[in-house]
């Protein structure tokens, strides 16, 4: 498993656990996904639990995660639990190599980062101002708005 090179055709690797709550969560969509696309793109799931000497090469930080390889290379990581949305668009990129054009961050994640980033700025200004935090939570709200855009 260390070596990707075994995998030729499109392939996506989740990465799951099974006390993770995300990865459960996540399940059914990533299973009806993987189904529609059975014929472009692989499915191969390694429990980080049980697979460990699979999974240590990959350098997993945090379930769940979806790794895209094409031709033998890694080209695109996702960490957190995705929509189904974002699931078929995932496989749909991996079918045709461009895995990497997909943001990496999920739209949830970007919302509640933005809204906290606003959530801090406010909070700065209606305090004195501080200064500090309003820089915090500008720059904060600034960088979830840039990976939907960068990925």
């Amino acid at each position: 498993m260390s070596d990707l090179a075994e995998y030729t055709r499109p392939t996506l690797i989740e990465v799951m656990a099974p006390h993770c709550v995300e990865c459960r969560a996540m399940r059914p969509d990533l299973d009806a996904v993987a189904a529609q696309n059975a014929d472009s793109v692989d499915l191969v799931v390694l429990d980080a639990t049980e697979d460990m000497d699979r999974v240590a090469p990959l350098k997993v930080l945090g379930t769940p995660t979806l790794i895209a390889v094409s031709n033998g290379v890694e080209v695109a990581r996702f960490t957190g639990r995705r929509s189904r949305s974002e699931l078929s668009e995932l496989f749909a990129a991996v079918a045709v190599g461009s895995a990497d054009t997909i943001p990496s961050t999920s739209r949830e994640d970007r919302i509640v980062w933005g809204a906290g980033g606003l959530l801090l700025a406010g909070a700065g200004l209606l305090s004195g101002p501080a200064w500090i935090l309003v820089v915090l939570g500008v720059g904060l709200a600034g960088y979830a708005s840039l990976r939907s855009v960068a990925g």
